[in-house]
């Protein structure tokens, strides 16, 4: 009988380090958000197409083209951002940027915020009213900074808080 109660007590005290364990990673899980900030191009459609779906329903790239570790720093005032060293946005978008432009989604804390698009400074068609990121061949050389445009002055998608607050956990914004 002893040995079935030492048994007993062995297999209660594993199990309930493996309940306590579980739940302690579950707890410390719920405090830890993982914060990212991320762009994908939208597959297989314009720019006046994906403005006439629903921003979840917008079929996107795998990858992203632009993610919060190529980001060195993003200004929230100006919503203009530049890269890090070594990574070369116009060489990820070669070929994808027609003249009626290419949108984009923005992604941040993995839930999608805004539809963009990356537009070439040459064209002469018509230039949507989303953000519009202009700048792939156009940016401010000596600054390497790359302009996130918005002209209207009602609801501008690009001061979403989750997006602040991913970029700032990030340490990636300059509200200067």
């Amino acid at each position: 009988m002893g040995s079935t109660k030492v048994r007993l007590f062995i297999i209660l005290f594993v199990t309930l380090l493996l309940v306590w364990g579980c739940n302690k990673d579950r707890n410390d899980n719920k405090d830890s958000t993982v914060h990212n900030f991320s762009i994908f191009l939208v597959k297989d459609l314009s720019t006046s197409e994906a403005m006439s779906k629903n921003l979840d329903e917008l079929p996107l790239e795998n990858l992203p083209v632009l993610t919060d570790k190529e980001i060195r720093i993003y200004n929230w005032k100006e919503h203009t951002f530049s890269l890090k060293e070594g990574f070369s946005l116009e060489r990820k978008l070669e070929g994808k940027v027609p003249l009626s432009g290419k949108p984009f989604v923005v992604v941040a804390d993995s839930k999608r915020t805004y539809l963009g698009s990356f537009w070439t400074p040459i064209s002469s068609l018509y230039i949507p009213d989303i953000p519009t990121i202009y700048s792939i061949w156009f940016k401010e050389h000596e600054n390497d900074i790359y302009t996130i445009k918005y002209g209207k002055e009602q609801q501008d998608p690009r001061d979403n808080i989750r997006i602040y607050d991913s970029l700032l956990s990030l340490g990636k914004i300059d509200n200067n």
